[in-house]
């Protein structure tokens, strides 16, 4: 529930040197990445583009002032668990806040939240990528998270401040409550036929712009597709 919504866990970290040169499984070999990050307990400073002692390997995907800060849900903890067979807990997914009381269902694109002394706005769900897969040593993890949806969000900052564990995540405004984190994700993700869901969002201007362009080139394809077949005509039989 949103009056229940805290940080669990807050963490960051600088990029570092991951895995082993040389080794025979390619999930193994050695990779940089800022995806491990250390528990913080005291106020942490929250700037435009992350917070104080956080960084990113590869800031083309990573980072920036749309993707400044990581969320999880600790709510999927218990399923990635048991599928896992290990314990899962907070920063598995490399984020810098893991919240309690909140999950994709419950949050929107656009939302602005009271982050302590920070105000910060939902602008994505977070796209599963490769780095999901190297950290756990199980090549089909990313797909994981696409299926099931369970994959997170990022904030923009609204106002620098300073953010500590413990304290409340507080909704002050949701300008799109139909778009769900959740939806927005099934959206790019499990409908791509529906081309009506992907033009509006490729025009909304609380969606980043890499979701945004995304939807925009499906949308086009689609619009191409169809251009086509009123072309061609009816398939003669």
């Amino acid at each position: 529930m949103i009056e229940d919504a805290h940080i669990v866990s807050l963490r960051v970290g600088m990029p570092r040197e991951l895995g082993r040169a040389g080794a025979k499984n390619p999930l193994e070999r050695s990779w940089r990445s800022g995806f491990v990050k250390e528990a913080v307990q005291g106020p942490l400073w929250l700037d435009w583009e992350n917070f104080e002692g956080d960084g990113q390997a590869d800031r083309k995907h990573h980072g920036g002032v749309e993707k400044a800060v990581c969320v999880y849900p600790v709510t999927h903890l218990a399923y990635w668990s048991e599928r896992m067979g290990r314990a899962m807990g907070p920063g598995a997914f490399g984020e810098n806040v893991s919240v309690a009381g909140l999950d994709e269902r419950e949050v929107c694109v656009g939302d602005v939240y009271r982050l302590g002394g920070a105000l910060v706005r939902v602008t994505q769900p977070r796209s599963p990528c490769w780095k999901l897969a190297r950290i756990h040593g199980e090549k089909a993890f990313a797909l994981w998270v696409q299926q099931t949806g369970f994959c997170g969000w990022y904030f923009g900052v609204v106002e620098r401040g300073y953010v500590q564990v413990g304290q409340a995540l507080k909704l002050e405004e949701r300008p799109y409550p139909q778009w769900s984190i959740a939806e927005v994700h099934a959206v790019r993700y499990h409908r791509p036929d529906d081309l009506e869901a992907a033009a509006f969002l490729a025009g909304c201007p609380a969606l980043s712009q890499t979701w945004r362009v995304a939807l925009e080139k499906r949308v086009a394809r689609g619009e191409e597709s169809d251009e086509v077949r009123r072309l061609i005509g009816p398939n003669e039989g």
